[in-house]
């Protein structure tokens, strides 16, 4: 079996912190998601893996590299335009070719087993198997509607759901799909939809096998969901509950934590869930609940539930006694003007 990443989306939601860089390369807990998708491919037994991208995100395989560091073979794989899932998956039909492959989003953070999906392919000799979960609001999610323990109807996005089941984003698929890829038309939305692809094996009677599961998934396509993921992964790491060795005294750390052995931080109250990424500078700061990426410096910042891009540099004349939320791209620089001075500061 094979493994595919769609990692070719745009992130809008995201924005501004997916103007300069692709969603899968946010960290979750000082990780790449796209990483953690690969470790938990190559945990099942998957080593070869193709990674779907668009032309803008060569930083990805820049970065990434060929996969040895995780004893993974990676292949890069081209989505000219963001037609939709559908039309990413078809982007690797030369790469997977007749093997069967499990399918990730490169926004999504699955942290139950893969196994029992990838195994029902064989036991049920499906078409394809999907991975199922509860929600609250499944507008949100592709939808499938079961009856008589078979899916009968899988829909993307749908105005008025007639099921909570969402497709969580992970998906075990054969060549059976390749045929229906070709007969797609684009959707309401414009898109080619994966979902009207296995909905077009169920109406030829093939079997597509599914899996309600109860483990944690993390759709990462909000800042809200991002904190959110970050805030699970950290609960789950004891090194989050050390306190970070040989920084200054004069910090208080309240776990969990994280801090690159590169950031410098002094005078401050950081956490809980708070990460640090590398070469940042955190001076008389309140922290909470927020994500610093590399080269950060702040000064005199009270924040919660903020996210600070790459190279980002943020400094207030003093602390403010209530915490204040700050969404900012990578390489935004914003100092506090003083209205007592006769010229403007940058």
């Amino acid at each position: 079996m094979k493994g595919l990443i769609l990692c070719a989306g745009r992130g809008t939601r995201l924005q501004p912190s997916t103007y300069t860089k692709p969603k899968c390369m946010l960290p979750v807990n000082g990780e790449f998601i796209l990483v953690s998708i690969i470790k938990k491919l190559v945990a099942a037994g998957i080593n070869e893996i193709g990674i779907v991208v668009s032309p803008s995100q060569g930083e990805i395989r820049e970065i990434i590299g060929d996969g040895g560091e995780w004893n993974a073979t990676l292949t890069y794989l081209l989505q000219e335009q963001p037609k939709g899932l559908a039309d990413a998956v078809k982007s690797a039909q030369s790469f997977v070719a007749d093997s069967p492959f499990l399918l990730m989003l490169g926004d999504n953070l699955y942290e139950g087993e893969l196994t029992p999906l990838i195994q029902s392919l064989d036991t049920d000799k499906s078409a394809a198997a999907i991975l199922l979960q509860q929600v609250k609001d499944p507008r949100q999610f592709g939808v499938a509607v079961i009856e008589g323990g078979q899916i009968v109807n899988l829909v993307e996005k749908p105005r008025h759901p007639q099921s909570n089941l969402a497709i969580v984003g992970v998906y075990a698929l054969t060549a059976a799909i390749w045929p229906a890829m070709e007969r797609l038309t684009p959707s309401p939305r414009g898109e080619y939809e994966l979902t009207d692809a296995i909905q077009l094996l169920i109406a030829e009677d093939k079997h597509v096998a599914y899996s309600v599961t109860t483990a944690q998934f993390f759709d990462v396509g909000t800042h809200e969901r991002w904190l959110e993921a970050n805030r699970h992964r950290m609960d789950h790491d004891p090194r989050n509950f050390v306190e970070p060795f040989g920084y200054d005294p004069s910090v208080q750390w309240i776990p969990p934590v994280r801090v690159d052995p590169s950031a410098r931080v002094m005078n401050s109250v950081i956490g809980p869930y708070v990460y640090i990424g590398p070469n940042s500078v955190v001076e008389d700061c309140i922290l909470t609940n927020s994500i610093l990426m590399d080269r950060v410096t702040l000064s005199r910042i009270h924040a919660e539930g903020s996210v600070f891009g790459s190279q980002v540099q943020l400094a207030e004349q003093g602390i403010q006694e209530q915490p204040a939320r700050y969404i900012l791209g990578d390489r935004a620089k914003v100092t506090r003007i003083n209205p007592d001075l006769q010229e403007d500061s940058q």
